[in-house]
Formats: C-alpha cells, sequence, structure tokens
C-alpha cells in the first residue's frame, strides 16, 4: 500500500520504520524545515522513560512492549540512545504524586530502592533532605535522546527508501478519497492516511473535537546556582 504519515515526532518516525519493514510504500510528511521536528512533543534533547505512572496501570503495562521495540530499533540502528541511570521519585507529603507513582510501582511489581532523606541527599548532594519524606529509585528505567534517535531514524528510512518531505505543510485530509491538500496547493492521493501530527491533529481533523483531546510538551532549562554547578 501507498501510506501517507503526517507529522515525524518519534509516532511518525516510528510509523513510517514499521510500515516499510512491513513492505508497504511510506510517505513522511513534516511541516518543520528539518528533522529533528522542534515542534515535536517527543523532541528535544532527552525524555524520560520508565515503569511509573501513578493510577495509569494501563499506560505502565505497555512500557514493557516499549522496551522490546526500542531494542528493535536500536538493532536497526546500530546504536543504543538510550542511558539506563534508573529514575528517582520523591515524595514531600502523604498522598502526593511522589507516593502514587511508587504504589503503582508496586503494583506492577517492579522493585524499587527506598532512601530516607539523608541517605538520598548523601548520595544526591543536589536534594535538601528537610524538604521531602523519602526518595525511591526506580531501575527500570532512564533517558531517552530523542534528537541522536530522529537524526538516526532518519538517515534509516532514507537508506531504506521512504520517501521524506521536510518543510511541507499538509492543510487538509480526505479521509474518502484519501487525498492530502498542502498549503502551497498540491494534493496527492495514497491508499492510507496516518496522522500523527500530535497538537496540530485538530487543526487538520476539526471534526474530531469533540472525542480529542490533544497536548504538546514543552521544555524548560534552567541555569542552577552557582554553588551546584559542578
Amino acid at each position: 500500500m501507498k501510506v501517507a504519515v503526517v507529522g515525524a515526532g518519534i509516532a511518525g518516525l516510528s510509523t513510517a520504520w514499521a510500515l516499510n519493514r512491513a513492505g508497504h510504500e511510506a510517505t513522511l510528511i513534516e511541516q518543520a524545515a528539518a528533522i529533528p521536528n522542534p515542534y515535536a512533543a517527543s523532541g528535544d534533547q532527552h525524555r524520560i522513560i520508565r515503569r511509573a505512572y501513578a493510577g495509569d496501570d494501563g499506560y505502565a503495562r505497555t512500557i514493557t512492549e516499549a522496551f522490546a521495540a526500542w531494542d528493535e530499533l536500536w538493532a536497526d540502528l546500530g546504536a543504543v540512545h538510550y542511558k539506563a541511570c534508573g529514575v528517582m521519585g520523591i515524595s514531600q507529603l502523604a498522598g502526593d504524586e511522589g507516593e502514587e507513582y511508587r504504589d503503582g510501582l508496586d503494583r506492577m511489581g517492579s522493585p524499587d530502592e527506598l532512601f530516607e532523606p539523608a541517605q538520598a541527599a548523601r548520595r544526591y548532594p543536589f536534594l535538601d533532605p528537610a524538604t521531602f519524606r523519602y526518595a525511591y529509585l526506580s531501575g527500570e528505567g532512564g533517558a531517552l535522546f530523542p534528537a541522536r534517535i530522529a537524526a538516526g531514524m532518519v538517515a534509516l528510512l532514507r537508506e531504506r527508501g521512504v520517501a521524506i518531505r521536510e518543510g511541507v505543510a499538509v492543510t487538509s485530509v480526505d479521509p474518502d478519497s484519501g487525498a492530502l491538500g498542502f498549503a502551497d496547493g498540491e494534493r496527492l492521493a495514497f491508499d492510507r492516511i496516518v496522522v500523527t501530527a500530535g497538537a496540530w491533529t485538530l487543526r487538520l481533523l476539526p471534526e474530531l473535537g469533540d472525542a480529542l483531546k490533544t497536548y504538546r510538551t514543552a521544555v524548560a532549562y534552567l541555569d542552577p546556582p552557582d554553588d551546584l554547578k559542578a
């Protein structure tokens, strides 16, 4: 099948990768001038992957599949863009998110290492032991590096014949005819269209507004105080 994938964040890149592996003719279309895409919710320099998801046990269970999928990708890329450094949680007040996340780990049967405040502060000097009840380290998780992942996937997809169109804005989607309309007036038809446009999805498919709520993640970088820079 000829399949268009609209949006080249990690969802779009992964969809194009999976379609190509399944033998389909994929075209990946991205509004940003280049990939890695600075607009993507999955973009930036690092993203966390973890077992802890508070009360979202269904989501937490899918992390097993996610780790397996990442391992498939590393094998294809010939590089690992992941640091299994573990994920730390902190509880400041009884019943807070930190506690809810640890309860979620318990329900999933995922082990963690518990630290009293003074013990945690000795191990992690940036912590102030007077400000929290306990800390815990979950070994199943760490940091993914999206910019490296996206760059590697783009190179891999091009090598395998996937058409990638950057700096091209899709303005309309016709689900009945399988046609895409572009800002410059061009129209292209496909057997299937997959929209992976994240927070921009409702601009293309406003009829989903009653059923779909979209989000975009923002990342803020802060300069540490002088006494903690080292």
